[in-house]
């Protein structure tokens, strides 16, 4: 019988652990290069795979450079073509690897295949027809001749530019030598987030509040710093050269885009989670929690930054909880570590810790995402899906992982609306039983009629090459026979109206079922959760400034998100964001007087109360 070899599991492929300038300094050439093991699939060139197609094309010079074949034998044969700052084919190979490196991050924590957001509407359908399936996102590495790097919903593409370097002697790369955006694994990261998290929230691209733009680039932050604790040879070194005090010195681990910054004449990275450099003096030092600062800074990339420093202090906080009792054993139970380089084999768990803290942290914040509400999100409701979603895992909280996350909140001065305490229990999102509004046993009854879809889901998460596409497809029959059903149940039940309230929604007007997914949710125990999630939205026209007409209008948009039970067939939870609040009605009216009046508009690449079709462009640019 002839032998037959299995598929391999990984594909591993080179690159920057950072960017190209750590390859560059004798203190960190070791670390420079990294070996990505990303999920093996079947590859063209360009590379182009089930999810990312890579389209390496300049317009700037009107130049398209061959495409990388990473399936060719001597390519194969040593984990991919060596990192290199003057080779296209190697910049195609670095954003491959690290955006299906952030694509397996959040396929792991969701528990599902992850999807791009829908494309343009068939010819002939009305704007909000969502019906198109986009397989795979475009990546161009070379888009710009500009120091950005932008994800575009319009295009579905991840677009990277590269610039001079400033000519300052201070900075630590070549003057006037050119950086390419597409070769850090930061801005990759980054910008791969921020596609992963459209698909899954669309309107979370409108700007409704300080927070929801902010919460786009906090989030992407967040995820880029944790993805550095998955790679050993950096993570090592830098475990010993802070002496494991990660919170209290200098550490690339909480630094990110440090060529990109330092290009751009800065004195040290482009943002840094855990501290601050002196413009003038080039000195370091930790960063202090501002409670203040959460209330008086409003820009995305600054309040951005105060989400990330509240998460990166709870995982700090969780890294210290794990690694005390080591620290203890390794001082003789003084605490106090002795001055010089610590011994390898403390390094060694103390980087496990590390990375086991990260990578719990990094599931906990992207599992979350499922308990937000589709619109106008905030940081302080964003806590509380990280700890309904954790409490749902993870019943018995021995670490008290969650309790460092409400802490390092409370620190930044981040507290969810209508709160008058910060338990873990006044977190929760409320059950049906507990809710102030309550469902009638009809509608959940009527999640029946869901056991069918759930059962075509789970033949629909093969590997198949149109797996994705089905599992699209159906979803888009699942939510139109939800919607059917609900308009039914709210014209003709006797309880429709009081189910329409508890859901969000005027029964009176339009609404859509704007989400519909199933998730089997791994826990640490190995226990899987199947879940259905539904997101429904409407939307109505309201005055920018209710005291001048003249100022236009602008959709207000309110709703929910229901997570089920899919054994059950039991709604859990319904976050709610209701299309009848008056006080939400009044703050989104106020917000958007402010954009549509200051400098504001600039940072949210606003053309209006709603935005434009390229948000990101404007937020990135100069960074």
């Amino acid at each position: 019988m002839p032998f037959a070899p299995t598929r391999p599991a990984f594909r591993c492929l080179r690159g920057y652990s950072g960017d190209p300038s750590l390859t560059a300094q004798l203190a960190t050439a070791m670390i420079g290069e990294v070996t990505f093991k990303v999920p093996w699939e079947a590859l063209t060139p360009g590379p182009a795979g089930e999810y990312l197609e890579v389209i390496d094309v300049d317009p700037a010079s009107g130049c398209f450079y061959e495409p990388v074949d990473l399936d060719l034998p001597n390519v194969l044969a040593q984990n991919g073509l060596p990192p290199s700052e003057g080779t296209p084919q190697f910049h195609q190979q670095m954003v491959y690897a690290v955006a299906s490196l952030t694509i397996r991050n959040f396929e792991r924590a969701l528990g599902r295949r992850s999807l791009w957001r829908h494309g343009p509407p068939p010819r002939g359908k009305g704007r909000k027809n969502d019906s198109t399936f986009v397989q795979r996102l475009r990546v161009y590495p070379h888009a710009l001749r500009e120091a950005n790097a932008y994800y575009s919903p319009d295009k579905i593409a991840l677009l990277f530019g590269y610039f001079r370097a400033t000519e300052s002697a201070a900075a630590q790369h070549v003057p006037g030598g050119m950086v390419f955006t597409c070769l850090s694994h930061d801005i990759i990261a980054h910008e791969t987030t921020h596609a992963l998290l459209d698909g899954m929230h669309r309107r979370y691209l409108s700007p409704t509040n300080p927070d929801v733009r902010a919460f786009h680039e906090g989030f992407a932050d967040i995820v880029s710093l944790l993805q550095h604790f998955t790679f050993p040879e950096i993570l090592r070194h830098q475990i010993a050269s802070t002496r494991g005090a990660l919170r209290t010195e200098e550490s690339l681990l909480g630094q990110l885009a440090g060529q990109f910054g330092r290009a751009l004449g800065l004195r040290g990275a482009l943002r840094d989670a855990i501290g601050t450099t002196d413009p003038q003096t080039g000195a370091w030092t930790p960063r202090q929690p501002d409670p203040q600062a959460y209330r008086t800074t409003l820009t995305p990339h600054e309040r951005g930054a105060i989400l990330v420093a509240a998460l990166f202090d709870a995982f700090l906080s969780i890294y210290e909880r794990r690694t005390g009792d080591l620290i203890r054993i390794a001082t003789g139970g003084t605490g106090l570590l002795q001055p010089g380089a610590i011994h390898p084999d403390l390094v060694g768990r103390l980087a496990e810790e590390a990375a086991r803290a990260a990578q719990h942290v990094l599931t906990m914040c992207i599992r979350a995402l499922d308990y937000c509400p589709p619109v106008d999100i905030t940081f302080g409701e964003f806590l509380r899906a990280i700890v309904t979603a954790d409490t749902d895992a993870v019943a018995d909280d021995d670490l008290r992982y969650r309790l460092a996350f409400v802490e390092a909140f409370r620190k930044w001065g981040i507290y969810p609306r209508d709160l008058r305490t910060l338990s873990e229990d006044s977190l929760l999102w409320r059950t049906p039983d507990n809710d102030e509004m309550r469902c009638s046993k009809a509608l959940q009854d009527g999640l029946e009629r869901v056991r069918g879809y759930a059962e075509q889901f789970l033949f629909a998460q093969g590997d198949e090459p149109d797996s994705r596409e089905r599992t699209f497809r159906l979803q888009y029959e699942l939510r139109r026979g939800l919607h059917q059903w609900l308009a039914r149940h709210f014209a003709s039940h006797p309880d429709g109206p009081g189910d329409a309230a508890f859901l969000g929604v005027d029964p009176a007007r339009t609404f859509e079922v704007h989400t519909g997914r199933f998730a089997l949710r791994p826990s640490p125990d190995g226990y899987i959760d199947p879940q259905f999630l539904v997101g429904i939205l409407q939307e109505r026209q309201i005055p920018i400034d209710p005291q001048r007409p003249a100022a236009g209008t602008m959709p207000f948009e309110g709703g929910c998100t229901i997570v089920a039970d899919l054994r059950r067939l039991a709604i859990r939870y319904c976050i709610r964001k209701s299309a009848a609040s008056a006080n939400r009605e009044q703050r989104q009216q106020a917000f958007a007087r402010t954009l549509d009046e200051s400098s504001h508009a600039t940072y949210f690449g606003m053309s209006g109360p709603l935005g434009d079709a390229e948000p990101f462009a404007a937020i990135h640019r100069g960074l």
